[in-house]
């Protein structure tokens, strides 16, 4: 986790400012009308951004358990039942780590998204601080 902080923190940051500007841009008689086109496009995007994400996850199990298995160590003679209990074994262990490098991809992915949404915040309205609280 040492090495996407800085993407973690940049992300709780960017939070706050991006809800603010999205309910700042509307007046106070359309409010419950702008949070409810917020919630309108939250919701695709939420579904599009986890297929994403699935995809990326899957894909990249695939590359990963194919790369492990690329070059299988040397043969040794064991008998039948052991030699399947070991192969058994031997896919579980692959699959699990290709599975775990398929989530640090997708955390990479998820890290470059991020770093490159941050200067959306630049182009972002300013928000009046203290103008009152704009409820549902």
């Amino acid at each position: 986790m040492g090495v996407y902080a800085p993407i973690y923190a940049k992300a709780a940051i960017l939070q706050a400012p991006s809800q603010d500007s999205r309910h700042s841009a509307s007046y106070d008689d359309r409010g419950t009308q702008a949070s409810a086109l917020i919630n309108a496009a939250r919701d695709p995007g939420g579904s599009i951004g986890i297929s994403s994400i699935a995809n990326v996850l899957w894909h990249r199990e695939q590359l990963h358990q194919t790369r492990i298995v690329e070059h299988p160590v040397g043969q040794c003679s064991l008998p039948p039942k052991v030699q399947q209990q070991a192969i058994g074994w031997v896919g579980q262990q692959v699959k699990a780590q290709a599975s775990f490098l398929a989530y640090l991809d997708a955390l990479g992915v998820m890290a470059l998204i991020a770093r490159e949404a941050t200067p959306l915040v630049l182009i972002l309205r300013k928000v009046k601080l203290g103008g009152g609280a704009r409820g549902h």
